[in-house]
């Protein structure tokens, strides 16, 4: 610390205490977070790791969603990513406090470094991290874990690549490799493609003259570097995910799954206005239109409209190719994040490959919070410093004195619902009492922005009180963020993780159950079998909860999919929104929603599916399925529980094979004819009856995350069957002699086994994650000795020393 300037170290104070603030709810009073994917997603997920590796099995594979689905192998799981196993020491609420704050924190610090950096002053430095850690959608990936992950490293892969252009040593390009490659292990695909298009940019254009293009050769070769490390650094996550993807539907998502929350070149008005018109009660027409009828994936796209002014005087003083860098960065984000709007996307994304992998633009919109936080650093510098009269006017206070008016003017209007208000709300009726408090922001961020138009203008009088007035509009622009999003990321109680839900009960033993619980996010579900347009309507709030944390608890309590993994119960037929699952088991999870108007079919496929229970908010199957419970919900139905009559076991032996696969696979399972306690469908082969007689039994007698071991005994040679997901990385031994794993009825996993009593073991060992696994282990070493040598030798030969003459000779 003494090595850090005293005015550093008041900044990076300033910048920690307005952290605490920001998340105080969650750092000083218990809060937990829990908003949307965190309750219903990354919990139960976590407790899938946990139980891993606590069993002592590799976190390759979490048996409970699904069927079972990879653990290493999905980036969101973030195995790989070095915090994530603080999860087997701390409770998942602390730890993502812990996990949030860390990385706001971090980041914002890097920020700081790279403005520093870049030759800013420490205020400046302090005023563009602020921007940064305060900005709508870095704030609003909070409850997106590691997509929040990735964006978190975004300053620091910049800061690293800064250093590494600057010094030109391995040294540096290995550190910049390192930057990218926790960037990559953080999880996000989508924003590490986004980061390195940005940086390329960036470098071209701040260090490259294409006068004296071979001297751009050496930074090419560092970046190539830099690039090699991050990749081989990173190769146990990705090598598995692409093998992952490959064999799902993620590998050629559609366009209009691709370009899904793109955004609308209307919704850009947030970035100066908060919350406008991402939380105004638009009407339906303009609600689709914006946010594709759901609401915005990114909570908050505000960038401050005090801090504009900011941003505009980084153009008021000429020259500056960081500058310019910066807004060209911006600007593509921009471009990027408008998706299906922007008649030039799909060129874009023609010439950048890698930017095919993102899934939703919206998220682009973070690396203009990025850019738009280091134009402020540079404008708050040139705020102390002296301008040029004129270009001051006309980019600093002439665009404010138009957008204060505006502002004011919309805050006024917003209450009575006047135009253009009135074209765009429900049923064009004057704004309800849900738009009141925006309007009161609106005329919050007018004043704070009237408030910094009369410093600039007293700025452009007179420099002679320009840092003063400097400091000053900084203070504004972050105080305007900060009060624009005062709960950033909603907490609750923590009862909200220690509740136990009632319907557990009547699942009986958790560990033999399997459930369906059915998932009514699909459009359409909630009205054809609810009768309304959303199925969780809470129609009771506990007391003391807030209506968001109320709903999440709500869905809790009804084991809503994914969650029953908290406590360790399989599921089957989990909806594949992510398109990560299988082609197979995709299309057999769909079946289940096609044939719901047919309840023989849908009762047999989820016997297949050796489904014990079925959890919903209506009968589902017609009532073909016995009741066991109803509990009452905060919802307007009660939760019914269903078992399903005659499951098939998890595992059982059968004789007669039918070969069929695709589109015949899943119509051979619903054919009254099939009788899957006899027979199985197979991809390939040859088909065979059961013969006369056939007896066959298998259960299993010992199982990990990552192992299952089954006794088995028939009368003739045939297949024993687990009624969990296929994959490649499955492997099967017979008495311990290597054994073919088959894929049956469609999904689910078989060995063939001859007559006689046999011990059949499964181990799940994928080869493409276990050798990305073996390059990221040497790496890690290789990169732990380059940097470690240097000092070692430091330690025992301190600078200045000289060899004693004996030890010469």
């Amino acid at each position: 610390m003494r090595a850090i300037p005293k005015a550093d170290r008041l900044a990076l104070a300033a910048l920690a205490l307005l952290v605490v603030v920001l998340f105080r709810e969650s750092v000083l009073q218990g809060g937990v977070f829990y908003k949307r994917d965190i309750h219903l997603i990354w919990h139960p997920q976590v407790e899938g790791f946990v139980r891993a590796v606590a069993s002592g099995a590799l976190p390759l594979w979490d048996p409970s969603p699904a069927f079972g689905q990879p653990l290493l192998a999905d980036p969101a799981m973030q195995i790989l990513y070095p915090p994530t196993w603080l999860n087997l020491f701390v409770r998942p609420w602390t730890y993502y406090t812990l996990f949030v704050f860390g990385h706001v924190l971090l980041s914002g610090i890097a920020f700081h470094a790279l403005a520093r950096c870049w030759g800013l002053p420490a205020g400046a430095a302090l005023a563009g991290a602020s921007a940064w850690v305060l900005s709508g959608p870095f704030l609003s990936l909070v409850d997106l874990w590691h997509h929040f992950a990735s964006a978190a490293w975004i300053p620091a892969v910049f800061l690293a690549a800064e250093r590494a252009v600057e010094r030109r040593r391995a040294r540096d390009a290995l550190l910049l490799g390192l930057a990218i490659g926790l960037q990559v292990l953080a999880g996000s695909a989508d924003v590490c493609a986004m980061t390195l298009a940005a940086l390329a940019g960036w470098v071209a254009l701040v260090h490259v003259d294409v006068r004296r293009w071979r001297e751009a050769l050496p930074l090419v070769a560092g970046g190539a570097l830099a690039l090699v490390v991050a990749a081989a650094l990173s190769s146990g996550l990705w090598l598995g995910a692409l093998d992952l993807a490959s064999r799902s539907s993620r590998r050629g998502l559609a366009d209009v799954v691709r370009t899904y929350w793109s955004v609308h070149p209307a919704a850009l008005l947030e970035t100066l206005a908060a919350g406008i018109p991402g939380r105004l009660p638009l009407s339906p027409a303009w609600r689709t239109a914006l946010f594709e009828s759901r609401e915005p994936l990114l909570a908050s796209l505000y960038l401050g409209l005090p801090a504009a002014a900011l941003l505009a005087a980084a153009f008021a003083v000429p020259g500056g190719r960081r500058r310019r860098a910066l807004a060209v960065v911006g600007l593509g984000a921009v471009a990027l994040a408008l998706g299906r709007h922007a008649p030039f996307y799909d060129l874009v994304t023609t010439l950048l490959p890698p930017l095919r992998v993102l899934r939703y633009p919206v998220k682009a919109m973070v690396i203009l919070a990025f850019a738009w936080a280091g134009l402020v650093a540079f404008g708050a510098d040139a705020w102390r410093r002296p301008t040029p009269g004129r270009r001051w006017w006309l980019v600093v206070v002439f665009p404010l004195a138009v957008l204060v008016p505006l502002a004011a003017a919309a805050a006024l209007s917003l209450p009575a619902g006047l135009p253009p208000w009135r074209a765009l709300l429900v049923a064009g009726t004057p704004t309800p009492e849900a738009a009141l408090p925006l309007a009161r922001g609106l005329g919050r961020e007018a004043i704070l922005a009237a408030l910094v138009l009369v410093l600039a203008v007293w700025r452009g009088r007179s420099g002679a009180r320009a840092p003063v007035l400097a400091a000053l509009a900084v203070v504004a622009a972050v105080a305007d963020l900060a009060l624009a999003h005062p709960r950033p990321n909603p907490v609750a109680s923590k009862a909200l993780y220690l509740y136990r839900p009632e319907v557990l009960a009547a699942l009986g033993d958790p560990a033999s159950a399997r459930v369906y619980s059915y998932d009514y996010t699909e459009p359409g579900r909630a009205e054809r079998w609810l009768g309304r347009s959303t199925a969780h309507r809470l129609e009771r709030i506990p007391a003391g909860w807030r209506p968001d944390a109320a709903n999440a608890l709500g869905l809790q309590m009804s084991l809503a999919p994914q969650t029953p993994g908290r406590w360790g119960v399989r599921q089957g037929f989990d909806i594949d929104f992510r398109g990560l699952q299988a082609e197979p088991l995709a299309r057999l999870t769909r079946l289940v929603r096609l044939v719901e108007d047919r309840p023989e079919d849908v009762r047999r496929v989820l016997q297949v599916g050796a489904v014990t229970h079925v959890i919903a908010l209506h009968r589902v199957a017609g009532g073909s399925l016995r009741p066991v419970a109803e509990v009452q919900s905060f919802f307007p139905d009660p939760l019914i529980v269903e078992a399903v009559p005659e499951p098939l076991p998890r595992a059982y032996a059968v004789a007669g094979v039918r070969v069929a696969d695709g589109i015949h696979g899943l119509m051979a399972l619903i054919d009254p004819a099939f009788d899957p306690r006899r027979e199985i469908v197979l991809p390939e082969g040859r088909s065979a009856a059961a013969p006369e007689g056939f007896r066959g039994q298998a259960r299993v007698v010992r199982e990990s995350a990552d192992r299952v071991q089954l006794d088995a005994e028939l009368s003739t040679g045939g297949y024993v069957v687990l009624v969990d997901g296929h994959d490649p990385g499955w492997r099967a031994r017979v008495d311990g002699r290597p054994a073919a794993l088959l894929r049956a009825n469609v999904a689910f996993r078989a060995v063939a086994v001859p007559a006689g009593r046999h011990t059949v073991e499964m181990v799940y060992r994928p080869t493409a994650a276990l050798a990305g696994l073996v390059v990221s282990g040497i790496t890690l070493v290789a990169l732990v000795a380059a940097f470690a040598t240097p000092a070692v030798r430091r330690r025992f030969n301190p600078a200045g020393a000289r060899p004693s003459p004996s030890t010469s000779a």
